[in-house]
């Protein structure tokens, strides 16, 4: 009798294991989401002040702002591969397609052209904002 109660009780905390309601790329997507809110959040931030022509001591300090935002980002990304691993081939699929639905204006972002990451300013004449001029990019 004694075991048959052990033995109930392992299954009933097996079945709630495995009924936690998220699988491994679920609880993998949420947990990339956190990671990336806060970045998403200053780049949205960030465009809409470039776009408005803020001052160059605004935006330094917004860059500044990024790339705290951007060590942060990397220790969360660390932390994020030690307790979920890497996922190939078909997993990384399947862990793309749980980003698609945990957060899909972040992954919408990370799909276009995103904003310049805030180590690419930094590394320019110190105090001089980088050139927004887009012709000489595209050769007109």
């Amino acid at each position: 009798m004694k075991k048959s109660i052990y033995l109930l009780s392992g299954i009933a905390v097996l079945s709630l294991a495995g009924c936690s309601g998220k699988d491994k790329y679920a609880a993998f997507a949420e947990d990339f989401c956190i990671c990336m809110r806060p970045m998403h959040e200053f780049q949205e931030k960030f465009m809409k002040m470039m776009t408005a022509g803020e001052s160059d001591e605004t935006m330094q300090a917004l860059l500044e702002e990024g790339q705290k935002l951007d060590q942060e980002g990397q220790a969360c990304f660390t932390a994020l591969e030690e307790k979920h691993g890497r996922f190939e081939g078909e997993e990384e699929a399947k862990a793309m397609e749980a980003l698609r639905k945990a957060c899909p204006d972040i992954m919408q972002t990370i799909g276009e052209a995103p904003a310049p990451a805030p180590e690419d300013f930094m590394e320019e004449e110190e105090g001089a904002m980088p050139s927004t001029d887009t012709t000489a990019a595209g050769g007109q």
